[in-house]
């Protein structure tokens, strides 16, 4: 009786660099990235609601925000950890400085974003990313093994 192990099947690396590339993207870029890049600083004079036709229960929030210069701008506050609040009534005076992800509201600091659980998310992406360049590597020096 002669006994066979096979050597267990290893995922494709490209769906491990496919799929850490699609969290790098949403979590880093479209999350953290675009919370850290985020710069408003003023009052806000007015607010209105920004239906999600597709996501009935989602919204988003524009808001008039007055600069401490005396010009207005708008700012949108979209569904995901990305923005500001949705429901800062008028006349609350926030703060977000770019390369932060807290912010303050009128005077006190707010850190509502949950930063340990990005960057863990994040590393398991580049775990990913890692783990499917290893195993393309050896892959292809398997198969061919003059490509060492």
């Amino acid at each position: 009786m002669s006994t066979m192990f096979h050597k267990p099947q290893q995922p494709k690396p490209a769906l491990l660099i496919v799929f850490g590339l699609w969290i790098l993207w949403g979590f880093g870029l479209q999350s953290l990235g675009k919370r850290l890049i985020t710069n408003v600083e003023g009052t806000i004079i007015s607010s209105q609601d920004i239906p999600y036709p597709l996501a009935p229960a989602r919204h988003g929030t524009e808001y008039t925000v007055r600069t401490p210069e005396g010009s207005n701008f708008r700012y949108t506050a979209g569904a995901t950890d990305a923005s500001l609040p949705r429901n800062m009534p008028v006349g609350t005076y926030i703060k977000k400085q770019r390369w932060r992800h807290s912010y303050e509201r009128n005077g006190h600091e707010i850190d509502d974003f949950s930063l340990p659980f990005y960057l863990a998310i994040l590393s398991a992406a580049v775990a990913l990313l890692v783990w499917g360049v290893k195993l393309n590597r050896e892959q292809q020096a398997y198969a061919n093994p003059s490509w060492r």
